[in-house]
């Protein structure tokens, strides 16, 4: 089934655009000399066959006007465009619009999610794009699937459908958009797809989403500004979880090039359950746009009312395409199970980190950092990544 998805995109690509086809076949290796491709690398190349299509049609489109002008609107608000709407609005599009809705389903189904009906390609605003976007000097980037740390180059398109090669490292001085998978949603349905592989593998634990990571800080702001006011006593008399929130954080390397946009960080606490069980909480922290850079989030980090061990680990990871997410999924189960049978800590992190997919073929997600031995009462994060990974501060509450 796989390898007829890959067939099929190749075949639409092909018949959408009839330059790929030569362009593909010219830089394969003769049957002979070619190692067998994995599955992983498989669907890796049928995403990049729809992402190379679409990025073409958008880039051949740019000379004209209405297009660019619609381009233009739907670009305006938060940099990004789902590709099988924007060409479904676009008159004499629709063979594209279909073709980018099919990509999205097949990629959904590549990627595991065959039940989800999200809308998965996107063009997003890169660097040097600003509310005009000159035909002439415009490239459309496609990323590529690979593990970044392969990547040498990307390539682009222009107005004339040339391919141009971009050093993978450094953003080039024209403008550029790129085509590539809404991470946010990949990574919503990756948390999800991962919960639900821990929960058949008895493990337990809870995910904080964006949203709620959000909501969280707002309300422990709106606490901490109480107990300013003078109702301290008040606020502690109704206090019933302990918790470490992260008062100031920075991540010093978030593992991501120029043509993926920032970074999306997220992390997994480790430990056992106060049913003994081994569990892992996850937390998104989409607030961190840049490495370098201090941010106070005011973020429940551990809540340790879900734990019965006083010290747990805590493993800082970065989202990417996760092709192949079952790599991922082994890692962390596999990982959380040396908990069962142990009633006081041992190290968590280094049984996950030591089982991640380490193949450079596809994107999976990277690790940042592992923390260990953490407790209610340090004050800040005991990391292996120093002086890289991330620095946080943590201070405990009862909320």
């Amino acid at each position: 089934m796989k390898k007829l998805a890959g067939l099929a995109a190749f075949a639409l690509a092909t018949t959408l655009i009839g330059g790929l086809a030569p362009m593909a076949a010219s830089a394969e290796a003769p049957a002979s000399a070619k190692p067998e491709p994995t599955a992983a690398a498989e669907r890796a190349a049928t995403m990049d066959r729809y992402k190379q299509a679409l990025a073409e049609q958008i880039a051949r489109r740019l000379g004209d006007k209405t297009f660019r002008t619609h381009l233009e609107g739907e670009l305006a608000g938060d940099g990004q465009a789902g590709l099988a709407d924007l060409f479904a609005s676009v008159s004499g599009a629709e063979d594209v619009a279909e073709y980018a809705r099919r990509a999205d389903g097949d990629i959904l189904r590549l990627k595991g999610f065959g039940t989800a009906h999200e809308s998965m390609l996107e063009v997003r605003s890169g660097p040097g794009v600003t509310k005009r976007i000159p035909a002439d000097q415009t490239l459309v980037v496609f990323t590529p699937s690979a593990d970044e740390k392969a990547v040498r180059s990307v390539s682009a398109y222009d107005s004339a459908g040339r391919l141009h090669q971009l050093d993978a490292d450094k953003a080039p001085k024209r403008p550029v958009l790129i085509v590539g998978l809404d991470e946010r949603k990949s990574a919503e349905l990756s948390r999800q797809a991962l919960r639900q592989a821990l929960g058949k593998a008895g493990i337990g634990g809870t995910d904080r989403s964006q949203e709620e990571v959000a909501r969280q800080s707002a309300a422990l702001k709106t606490a901490s500004a109480t107990r300013t006011g003078g109702a301290a006593k008040s606020a502690s008399a109704t206090a019933t979880r302990p918790v470490s929130v992260i008062t100031r954080i920075t991540n010093f390397d978030d593992h991501e090039p120029w043509y993926k946009g920032g970074p999306e960080i997220y992390a997994w606490v480790t430990g056992a359950g106060t049913d003994g069980k081994a569990r892992v909480d996850s937390l998104e922290m989409p607030y961190i746009k840049e490495q370098d850079k201090d941010y106070r989030p005011g973020q429940v980090l551990i809540d340790w009312s879900n734990f019965s061990w006083s010290s747990l680990d805590v493993v800082w990871m970065e989202h990417d395409d996760n092709t192949d997410l079952s790599g991922l999924v082994k890692a962390v189960v596999d990982g959380a199970l040396v908990v069962s049978g142990n009633g006081q800590y041992v190290q968590v992190a280094d049984k996950i980190v030591a089982a991640l997919p380490t193949d450079w073929v596809t994107d999976s997600d990277d690790w940042v950092d592992s923390c260990y031995a953490q407790n209610a009462q340090m004050t800040y994060g005991h990391c292996a990544a120093r002086p890289r990974g991330m620095f946080w501060t943590q201070e405990y509450r009862q909320i």
